[in-house]
């Protein structure tokens, strides 16, 4: 059986079945590549069992015809070295499968960094309880490959302190984001705006409660001493502020001023200026789930 089943291994059959199978599977995977997503394509092909398996069987077979062949013979070295080319490219993808790191180094000009953002994705998960009456946490890390396209699994069953527990995966959502899914039904939310850091941020403000934003509090229909208060009745909405400031409505570059703790109408999609701080409100309050 044994001797069966390496005569098979090292057969031409083999050989050429393998040929065809692992440059197809690698086509496959640029093409799902193009069409979902590298994730995808790792989960489907390149970090596939299947696909670790044809490259294991090609070194073998490349190694099993070096001495089948008798391939070190002088008149047969050019056979040789192509075999010796394959088994390198392969082994090259095995040491990069398995011990390779990819990832992103951002430098600017006349800069230097010593930080690389991994390419590979881990899962973190915390779980806090108390020891004897003093509250420690374990923590779970675990590197996962998630995608939108595939069926993922991942199941946790662990415990902490002798209480046993379990995490499954649901979903997965990619770029997943916070917003508001409008819903005649749901609660009023301001939207407001603002890129202080130099990059966009929306803000949702929920009717009756009160938000810092950047240190500054913002109200909807609850006024509060020393917050931005925000009023929205009958369809006419109204601003006041502690601060003074300035405006400007960018549809046609209208200018005014804040006048402290003085009640005026909100202008949409203009540019709010109040004690070093910049926002927009771009619509009014809209109903819906957070």
């Amino acid at each position: 059986m044994q001797a069966k089943l390496l005569k098979y291994l090292f057969s031409n059959r083999l050989t050429a079945l393998l040929f065809i199978a692992f440059p197809t599977a690698m086509g496959i995977g640029t093409f799902l590549e193009s069409f979902y997503s590298t994730t995808a394509a790792k989960i489907w092909i390149y970090n596939a069992w299947w696909f670790e398996l044809i490259m294991a069987l090609l070194t073998l077979n490349f190694l099993g015809n070096i001495f089948k062949y008798r391939l070190f013979k002088k008149d047969k070295w050019a056979v040789l070295l192509l075999h010796f080319s394959f088994i390198l490219i392969l082994l090259g993808a095995f040491v990069t499968r398995y011990f390779g790191f990819e990832g992103v180094m951002t430098i600017r000009e006349g800069d230097e960094s010593s930080k690389i953002i991994s390419e590979k994705t881990f899962l973190t998960v915390l779980v806090d309880g108390e020891v004897n009456g003093i509250t420690q946490r374990k923590k779970f890390v675990d590197e996962v490959l998630f995608s939108e396209h595939t069926s993922n699994n991942l199941e946790w069953n662990q415990e902490f302190n002798g209480q046993k527990f379990s995490v499954n995966y649901i979903k997965y959502i990619k770029n997943a984001s916070e917003g508001l899914i409008l819903d005649p039904d749901g609660d009023r939310y301001l939207k407001i705006v603002e890129a202080n850091d130099g990059k966009r941020h929306e803000h949702f403000l929920k009717e009756g409660e009160i938000a810092s934003i950047h240190n500054v509090l913002f109200t909807l229909n609850n006024s509060v001493d020393g917050a931005v208060n925000i009023r929205s009745e009958s369809g006419l909405h109204y601003i006041k502020s502690p601060f003074s400031g300035t405006f400007m409505r960018m549809a046609d570059q209208f200018k005014g001023e804040i006048i402290e703790n003085n009640e005026q109408e909100l202008l949409f999609r203009s540019l709010y200026a109040i004690s070093n701080f910049q926002f927009v409100i771009p619509d009014p309050p809209l109903r819906g789930n957070f």
